[in-house]
């Protein structure tokens, strides 16, 4: 039995006596200070192959620059309040050289393209008071998410396996054209599937901006990845400064070419849901310690999370103690937001998230009448 796993039951059992929402919340929180459970991370099957091979022997020593590295920060965001205006968050960007393999910009960043991996044509709809609109081909917003691939030693003796572990994330990638961008442990930015197409990144997900609803969001929202485990938060060796100073960068052209609001650069865990048990946070990475504001990005913890609220989705006590207390200003906000919505309409809140409930599985079925393949 998975260690925890008795502990986790027992929380689970007490914590559904609580009926209102914000009581569950505050109740969780302190199952949460008493002592979070160690983060697990398990190797996926089909990596250990690779593992294997890519840790097995030092054959020469390779040199190499990130040529992002070195750059000054720009200075981050201040609040959450400007989560609507990117254009007065960065500088103009633009493109300085267009190569062959790779493009430069004005601020400094570089674009490899030798893993490109053309996928087809974004298109989506977004919804309003549970309706779809008009399809929309523009990106709407980043999710950042981290590739939990296998890691080396981040130090100069162990650069060459640093280098194959890298060149073989990035095939693997590549072949299943899993984000639009990497950045590696050296900093490098590594297009994998061009902006105009979607990539197989984000899963059954949800996310809302003002008035626009997102599902599923592949075809709407950009997907970066940082080479990196999630565990690692835990020894404070999660990012490292080279890629965050290129996840600066990146975002700083991404957010200006596109006009994105900054209300949605998130991360993977905040829109990530298990439709069939109705919670949220199925994926866990960047569900604690993202450096938003390192990227230049308001601390987008501090947002609602629309799966609560507008289709009434529930979380767990694993799902709190994982994040820890930077998400749960916003899973507050969210939980307060649909007991008011309850009392509005005279209903309990049970009932009201019941409502919510047909009214996500209603957009399921809009995006499957409309053709738009529901990802996985």
């Amino acid at each position: 039995m998975r260690p925890g796993v008795v502990r986790d039951w027992v929380v689970e059992w007490r914590a559904r006596k609580y009926r209102d929402p914000v009581e569950k919340l505050a109740f969780l929180r302190r199952v949460a200070r008493k002592g979070a459970p160690k983060r697990q991370f398990r190797l996926p099957l089909y990596l250990i192959p690779v593992l294997l091979v890519l840790l097995s022997g030092v054959n020469r020593v390779e040199t190499v620059t990130n040529v992002n590295a070195g750059l000054p920060h720009k200075p981050p965001v201040a609040n959450a309040n400007r989560a609507g205006n990117p254009a007065d968050s960065f500088n103009p960007v633009w493109v300085v050289e267009d190569g062959k393999d790779f493009e430069t910009y004005s601020n400094g960043l570089r674009i490899e393209n030798r893993f490109l991996s053309p996928n087809a044509a974004r298109s989506y709809v977004v919804f309003r008071n549970g309706i779809a609109g008009e399809r929309r081909s523009k990106p709407a917003g980043i999710i950042f998410h981290t590739s939990e691939s296998p890691l080396a030693p981040f130090i100069s003796e162990r650069n060459a396996q640093l280098t194959r572990i890298g060149q073989g994330l990035l095939e693997y990638v590549s072949q299943r054209k899993a984000y639009h961008f990497v950045i590696d442990r050296f900093g490098r930015v590594f297009r994998i599937v061009p902006e105009t197409d979607f990539a197989n990144h984000a899963g059954n997900s949800i996310w809302a901006h003002n008035a626009d609803v997102y599902v599923n969001l592949n075809h709407s929202f950009l997907g970066v990845s940082f080479e990196a485990q999630t565990k690692e938060i835990e020894i404070g060796n999660y990012l490292n400064s080279s890629q965050v100073n290129s996840g600066h960068l990146l975002v700083e052209m991404l957010v200006g070419k596109y006009n994105i609001p900054l209300g949605n650069c998130i991360t993977h865990a905040q829109v990530s849901i298990d439709p069939q048990a109705m919670t949220i946070g199925y994926h866990y990475d960047g569900a604690g310690d993202f450096p938003f504001q390192q990227l230049g990005v308001p601390d987008n913890y501090a947002l609602p999370i629309p799966s609560l609220y507008v289709f009434g989705f529930d979380f767990d006590s694993r799902f709190l103690m994982y994040s820890g207390s930077r998400l749960w200003t916003g899973m507050r906000l969210s939980e307060q937001r649909l007991r008011q919505d309850a009392e509005s309409k005279g209903i309990s809140v049970e009932l009201h998230k019941e409502n919510l409930r047909k009214q996500y599985w209603s957009s399921i079925d809009s995006l499957k009448h409309l053709g738009i393949i529901r990802e996985n």
